[in-house]
């Protein structure tokens, strides 16, 4: 028998990203304030949302492990992907907006400062390590972010690569860890740039500048992180391969005419509801207790297609004849 995944496994790549965020944080943070680098200031507020984002994260996944009940028939999945469109949110207005006003002050001060420029070349330098170590601990954060995306796809059967990961995926929490791992390398490119052309022109202008580029990078990243956490909360349908699969089921079953028409919408990262209309022969051929016998073994079928077994599926089945389809325009 295959041992449950612990906590940790579960959350690997959150607690990864949590981990390297915050010790990274740290490390800008200091090194930003004897520096006065405008770009290593931007990158610890982008860390420090970044960290704060995982702890986000981890509490909606928690609270959408809550079964169903009265007021939410259909369970609490959905608070995932509110957490992560939260997640967006601060992305866009502490990482983004923030990191954008504070670099475009260091500009607007580099532009009307008068006399020479001082600079803290050995502060600037070490910046410019600390630049670097933090590349290398988000590419770790990074990658296993990836492996939990392969692992996934692999899970579910889906088409490899990142891309049709995004196009696929209702795991919003890896969504937003993969988005936030990438930006985070990005913008730390921009910001090892922006200090190294301060370090070689004696110009604090490219310091600011680079935190205005990490500051617009991060909007861009939350605009995207956004749109495709609100089309999970609005209510994705399943890829079209996989409605094809719900079709030959329900078709394959033993007194089934017909599957008419097939709706699904994702509740959450491990949940779906799924709709089918059902058509059966009306010239008495097949009994009430048949019927009843059909939809039983569709809704057990459609509960073993799903190859997560933490997968809720809620199926909601009418069984009709074909004359009541024609009378209701062949749709129900």
């Amino acid at each position: 028998m295959k041992k449950e995944p612990t906590a940790f496994q579960k959350n690997k790549a959150i607690l990864a990203a949590l981990t390297v965020n915050a010790i990274i944080a740290v490390m800008k943070f200091i090194v930003a304030f004897f520096s006065g680098s405008a770009s290593l200031f931007s990158e610890a507020i982008h860390s420090s949302a970044d960290a704060f984002n995982q702890v986000v994260l981890l509490i909606g996944k928690h609270l959408a492990k809550k079964g169903p009940d009265d007021t939410h028939p259909f369970g609490h999945a959905r608070a995932a992907f509110f957490a992560s469109f939260c997640v967006a949110v601060l992305l866009f207005f502490v990482g983004g907006a923030y990191s954008c006003m504070e670099a475009i002050e260091k500009i607007n001060h580099t532009i009307h400062a008068t006399g020479e420029h001082t600079l803290d070349m050995k502060a600037l330098f070490v910046a410019a390590v600390i630049l670097i170590v933090s590349i290398i601990l988000e590419c770790f954060s990074f990658r296993t972010a990836l492996i939990e995306v392969k692992e996934e796809q692999e899970k579910t059967g889906a088409k490899k690569g990142l891309i049709q990961f995004y196009k696929d995926t209702r795991n919003s929490s890896l969504i937003v860890i993969v988005t936030e791992d990438l930006t985070a390398m990005l913008g730390l490119g921009l910001a090892l740039a922006g200090v190294l052309l301060t370090i070689f022109t004696g110009n604090p202008l490219w310091d600011a500048i680079g935190g205005v580029a990490i500051g617009v990078l991060l909007i861009l990243a939350a605009f995207i992180l956004g749109k495709e956490i609100a089309s999970l909360i609005i209510g994705e349908a399943l890829p079209a391969e996989n409605i094809c699969e719900i079709e030959k089921l329900v078709r394959n079953t033993p007194h089934v005419k017909n599957c008419r028409k097939v709706k699904t919408v994702a509740l959450g990262t491990d949940s779906i509801l799924i709709e089918i209309d059902v058509e059966f022969e009306t010239d008495g051929s097949v009994s009430a207790e048949e019927m009843i016998q059909a939809i039983a073994e569709i809704k057990l079928a459609l509960k073993a297609l799903r190859k997560d077994k933490d997968t809720y599926v809620s199926t909601c089945i009418e069984a009709v004849g074909t004359s009541a389809l024609q009378h209701r325009g062949g749709s129900l």
